[in-house]
C-alpha cells in the first residue's frame, strides 16, 4: 500500500469500519469509490483501490462546520502512526471522526460490492440511550422503538437542558429536530437523511443514540447510513416584486414591510426555523421608541445629537455618517412599527446595556418566536401570491444576459432545485460566520459559534460577483460569551466538576495569554471576558502556576463565577477546598481543555507558540496548568456597503437599484474596520429591525402594481 498521510487517515477509519478481515487479498473491484457522510457538514472519502487493496485516498472535510473542519488530520494519523488500527476519537471532533469512518465505510463498500442489502436485525422493543448534544448540563436521551427490524418510534426523554438563558433558546431549535428529522428516519429507514439545518448538533446526537441503540440490540449501524435519493425536479416561480433571502431578524422584517406596503413576496430560509439569531438575541436597541418614551413620561431617553458624536467618536469616523443617522432616526421607529402593526411585545422601559455612557437605548423581546412566526403568517396572507420556504438554500442569484438580477436560485432539502424570479432581491442571509475561508480572510480566525452556522457569506459572495463594495467586512465578530475550547457535554463527569473548570476558564484572577504567546488582559469594562475573547485571537488560555494550583486544592476557588451561557449548572461554595482538582484536570486533559508543563518553554511546545512571558505570576519554575478558553460569537458584522435605500452599492458608488443589504450584511457601515461593534447594547439586532423595514418598503415603492 502507498501510504501516503491522506491514506493513512482513511485506512484506519475503513479499519474501524469493516474489520481487518475485508482486506484479504482478491477482495476489491478495482477503481476509484467516493462515500460521503454528514458530520457538522459533509465529510468526502475519495479511495482508490487494486484487487488486493487501497492504493490511495482522498479526504475532503472542508464543508464541516469552519471550526472543526481539517482541524484534526493531524491528529489522527499521529494516533494511526502510534496505535495503527487501534485509534483513539478525536476530543472535540468525535462528530467528524465519526462521519469520517461512515463515508470510508460506504466507499469501501462499494470496493468490495456490499452495498445495500439485508440489515443484520435489531431485536424487537424499546430502547433508551444517551449521547452529548448542544446541552451543557445532561446528555440528550431517545427511546427509540424497532418493530421487524424498522424503526417504528423516536421520543424524546431529554433534550439535553442547558442553562434558563440556553434553553430558552434552544427549545424551538430542537423542536425542528423531532418534527422534521424525526419522521424522516422513520420514512427512509436510514441514518444517512441530512441533518436539519439550523440544529446540526442536535440533528447528529440523534443519530448517535439511534447508532448506539442499534449496535447495542444486535444490529449492526453501518447498515442503517444507507443515502438518501436526492430529488432531480425543478420547480419555477415567477413574478414575484419581492424575493427576500434569509428570514431571521432582518429577513423578517424585509418581509413583513414589503408585503404590508403591497408587494408580492417571497421568502426563503435555509433553517428548519425562521428568525435565525434573531430569535437566539435577547432585544434591539432603539432610540427613544415613541411607548418607551411615553411611558417615560414624554422624557426621550437619550439625545440623538449628542448619540451621533458619541457614535463616529467610538468608530473614530470610520462608519458611515449618514447610515449612522438614518438608524439613530428610525430605530425606534422600528419598534413602534413592529408593536403596533406585528404584535411585538417589548419591555415598556429602555435600558443602558454595557454602555458607560449609560444611555437606555435597549429593551428586550417578549415571547419573539411565537412573534416572528405570527408576523410572517400575517404578512403571507395578505397576497394569495405570498410564500415562504424552510430548509431552501439560496445558492445564487440569477443574473439575465446584461447581468441584471432577475431573481434567486436555491436548493431544498431534498434535492429540490427552486428558480425564483421577480423584480428585486433583498438579501438578509447573516453575513459569514459558517465560512471558514471567509473569517480567516477577513477576521483573522475561525471562530466557535453560538449562533447559526448556515450564515455562510452567501449574500457577500453573491454581491462581490455583481460588482459591490465591501465597507468594513472585518468588523470584529459578535462576541458575548467566553467558555472552554471544548465545553465538556458528556454525563460522565458530575455538573459539579465541570462548573469548576467553567469557572477557572473565566477566572481574571490568574495570568492569560492570547493565541500568540503574549499577555492579555480579559477584562471588558470591569465585566469579565466574556465581551473581549475576540481580542485574543481564536483562543486564549488562563495559566495558573504551582503555588496557585496548590491554593486552589487547600483553601477553594478565589471567585466562583457562573456564566450566563455554557453553565454547567454545578454548585461551589466559595473558600471550598478543591481537593479533587487533579481528577478535575485530568478530565480537561481528555478534552484537550488543560495542558500541564513543567516550565513556560515546555508549555510553548505543547500549545505550538513561544510564550512571551518571563514568569507566571512571579513563578519561574514549577508546573504550569493551561486551560483553553475561546470566545463563542453569534455572527459576523461586517460586509458590503449600502446608501439610504439599502440599495447595495457598487464599487463606483453607484447602487444596484434592485438589490438590497440588511442586518448583519451591511452592519459594516454603522462601525469600524477591525474594532467591536458599538457598545449601546442591540446593535446588531437593532439593524436588522430597522434595515429590513426600511428596505421592504422601500423595494415595494420602487417594484410593486
Amino acid at each position: 500500500m502507498k501510504k501516503t498521510l491522506a491514506m493513512l487517515l482513511c485506512l484506519v477509519m475503513l479499519l474501524s469500519t469493516v474489520g481487518a478481515a475485508a482486506f484479504a487479498e482478491g477482495t476489491y473491484t478495482p477503481g476509484t469509490y467516493v462515500g460521503e457522510a454528514e458530520g457538522m457538514g459533509k465529510v468526502i472519502v475519495t479511495l482508490t483501490v487494486d484487487e488486493n487493496g487501497i492504493t490511495g485516498a482522498q479526504l475532503d472535510t472542508s464543508g464541516e462546520t469552519a471550526a472543526i473542519g481539517g482541524a484534526h488530520d493531524e491528529e489522527f494519523i499521529a494516533q494511526l502512526m502510534e496505535k495503527g488500527a487501534e485509534i483513539d476519537g478525536i476530543a472535540g471532533a468525535s462528530i467528524t471522526s465519526h462521519a469520517i469512518r461512515i463515508a470510508a465505510g460506504k466507499a469501501l463498500a462499494q470496493a468490495v460490492g456490499a452495498e445495500g442489502g439485508e440489515k443484520t436485525p435489531v431485536a424487537d422493543g424499546t430502547y433508551n440511550a444517551k449521547a452529548p448534544s448542544y446541552g451543557v448540563m445532561k446528555e440528550m436521551e431517545l427511546a427509540v422503538t424497532f418493530e421487524n427490524n424498522a424503526i417504528t418510534g423516536i421520543e424524546t426523554v431529554c433534550a439535553g437542558s442547558a442553562t434558563q438563558a440556553d434553553e430558552d433558546e434552544y427549545s424551538p431549535i430542537y423542536k425542528t429536530v423531532e418534527d422534521f428529522l424525526f419522521p424522516r428516519i422513520i420514512e427512509a429507514q436510514s441514518l444517512g437523511v441530512d441533518n436539519i439545518t439550523g440544529a446540526t448538533v442536535s440533528s447528529n446526537a440523534a443519530k448517535t443514540i439511534i447508532a448506539k441503540i442499534i449496535d447495542e440490540n444486535g444490529g449492526n449501524s453501518d447498515e442503517w447510513y444507507t443515502d438518501i435519493p436526492k430529488s432531480d425536479a425543478v420547480v419555477e416561480l415567477k413574478d414575484y416584486d419581492v424575493i427576500v433571502v434569509g428570514l431571521g431578524a432582518s429577513g423578517m422584517a424585509s418581509y413583513i414591510s414589503a408585503a404590508e406596503n403591497g408587494a408580492t413576496v417571497f421568502g426563503m430560509e435555509a433553517a428548519a426555523k425562521v428568525g435565525g439569531n434573531g430569535t437566539n438575541t435577547a432585544g434591539p436597541l432603539g432610540v427613544n421608541p415613541p411607548h418607551q418614551v411615553e411611558n417615560n413620561g414624554g422624557e426621550p431617553y437619550v439625545d440623538p445629537d449628542e448619540l451621533f458624536e458619541a457614535w463616529m467618536e467610538y468608530t473614530d469616523g470610520d462608519a458611515k455618517e449618514e447610515i449612522v443617522r438614518l438608524f439613530i432616526e428610525e430605530s425606534g421607529q422600528t419598534l413602534a412599527w413592529l408593536a403596533d402593526n406585528w404584535g411585538f411585545q417589548f419591555l415598556p422601559g429602555m435600558f443602558a446595556f454595557y454602555d458607560y455612557h449609560g444611555w437606555p437605548l435597549w429593551t428586550m423581546y417578549m415571547d419573539k418566536d411565537n412573534a416572528y412566526n405570527n408576523a410572517l403568517t400575517a404578512a403571507k396572507a395578505m397576497n394569495e401570491k405570498n410564500d415562504y420556504v424552510t430548509e431552501l438554500t439560496a445558492k445564487s442569484l440569477i443574473l439575465d444576459e446584461e447581468g441584471n438580477v432577475i431573481g434567486v436560485e436555491a436548493e431544498y432539502y431534498d434535492g429540490t432545485v427552486y428558480k425564483v424570479y421577480g423584480d428585486s432581491v433583498i438579501i438578509a442571509s447573516g453575513g459569514y460566520i459558517g465560512n471558514a475561508e471567509m473569517t480567516q480572510e477577513y477576521t483573522g480566525a475561525v471562530w466557535h459559534t453560538k449562533g447559526m452556522t448556515q450564515c455562510d457569506g452567501f449574500g457577500i459572495r453573491e454581491c462581490l460577483r455583481l460588482g459591490g463594495a465591501l465597507y468594513n467586512p472585518d468588523v470584529a465578530v459578535e462576541d458575548h460569551i467566553a467558555a472552554l475550547d471544548t465545553i465538556i457535554r458528556s454525563d460522565d463527569y458530575s455538573n459539579d466538576d465541570k462548573s469548576i473548570l467553567t469557572s477557572l476558564v473565566q477566572d481574571l484572577n490568574y495570568q492569560l495569554i492570547d493565541s500568540k504567546g503574549e499577555s492579555f488582559d480579559g477584562n471588558y469594562n470591569g465585566l469579565g471576558i466574556s465581551f473581549n475573547a475576540w481580542e485574543a485571537g481564536a483562543n486564549y488560555y488562563v495559566l495558573i502556576n504551582e503555588e496557585e494550583y496548590n491554593s486552589i486544592k487547600e483553601n477553594g476557588l478565589i471567585a466562583f463565577i457562573a456564566p450566563m451561557f455554557f453553565g454547567q449548572g454545578g454548585s461551589y461554595e466559595e473558600g471550598t477546598p478543591v481537593s479533587n482538582l487533579d481528577e478535575i484536570m485530568a478530565m480537561g486533559q481528555a478534552f484537550n481543555d488543560v495542558f500541564i508543563a513543567d516550565s513556560l518553554e515546555d508549555l510553548g511546545n505543547q500549545l505550538g507558540f513561544e510564550i512571551k512571558l518571563d514568569d507566571v505570576h512571579g513563578q519561574t519554575e514549577g508546573k504550569i496548568w493551561a486551560i483553553k478558553g475561546a470566545a463563542y460569537v453569534y455572527s459576523t458584522c461586517g460586509g458590503m456597503d449600502v446608501d439610504t435605500n439599502i440599495n447595495l452599492l457598487k464599487e463606483d458608488g453607484t447602487p444596484v437599484e434592485n438589490v438590497y443589504v440588511v442586518g448583519n450584511e451591511s452592519l459594516g457601515t454603522l462601525n469600524e474596520s477591525n474594532k467591536a461593534y458599538v457598545t449601546y447594547g442591540g446593535c446588531a439586532q437593532g439593524w436588522s429591525l430597522t434595515s429590513g423595514r426600511l428596505a421592504g418598503a422601500n423595494a415595494a415603492a420602487k417594484f410593486a402594481g
